[in-house]
């Protein structure tokens, strides 16, 4: 059976909402940070250290884009981790249509994207002077900046960190970076090759590595 709201199957839905991005991108959870549950979120951004911080940063979102447990934002949260993080973009297994021999393509692929482009962001305190990299528009040094590691010291407002092709909120701030821009996970995928409307796989797994390389050689 799937879910009425976010059409992904009753046992992923599960799995989508108490785990998270992190969980599904495979990479190690950090447990040292904040507990979101206790606070009242399914999520608290990786950088925060305390309650007030966590406040101030979802205080700069729509109320119905904040991940608080039992609202519309939850909701919102599990569809885009489903929607920008596909599974048959992050595992061989989630796949039905690759066929054996492009499987190696396949692998190439996703070890390059994880080596040079996927990343999750950091929310920290924004330094002095600083320009939101999406709005160009400033950030003052008292508010919450969301910065994207594999990007230097670039910084945005927490409602610019979003996709450059759909402009959604990355979820979990996990993003790709992809010509100095980031994307979510699905649309960086898309830079590659073309994603089939029926199955929701990137087609031509066997270009996959070559393309990754010549992108950032």
């Amino acid at each position: 059976k799937t879910c009425k709201n976010c059409k992904c199957t009753r046992d992923a839905h599960e799995i989508v909402a108490e785990h998270g991005a992190k969980s599904r991108l495979g990479f190690v959870a950090n447990h040292d940070g904040l507990d979101a549950r206790s606070l009242g979120y399914t999520f608290v951004p990786p950088g925060l250290t305390s309650a007030r911080q966590v406040d101030q940063y979802y205080s700069t979102l729509p109320s119905d884009e904040v991940p608080k447990l039992g609202s519309k934002g939850e909701l919102l949260r599990s569809q885009r981790i489903v929607r920008q993080l596909p599974k048959q973009d992050l595992s061989l297994t989630a796949c039905k249509f690759v066929e054996p021999e492009y499987s190696t393509s396949y692998q190439d692929f996703i070890s390059g994207r994880n080596q040079v482009a996927l990343d999750v962001g950091i929310a920290k305190a924004t330094p002095p002077n600083s320009i939101c990299a999406q709005c160009t528009k400033p950030i003052h040094s008292q508010q919450i900046s969301v910065g994207a590691p594999r990007l230097g010291s670039s910084v945005w407002h927490p409602s610019c960190f979003k996709c450059s092709t759909c402009d959604d909120l990355l979820v979990d701030l996990a993003y790709c970076v992809y010509e100095d821009n980031i994307y979510c996970e699905r649309h960086y995928a898309e830079k590659m090759k073309p994603r089939c409307a029926g199955c929701d796989e990137v087609s031509a797994v066997q270009y996959y590595a070559l393309q990754v390389v010549a992108i950032y050689l």
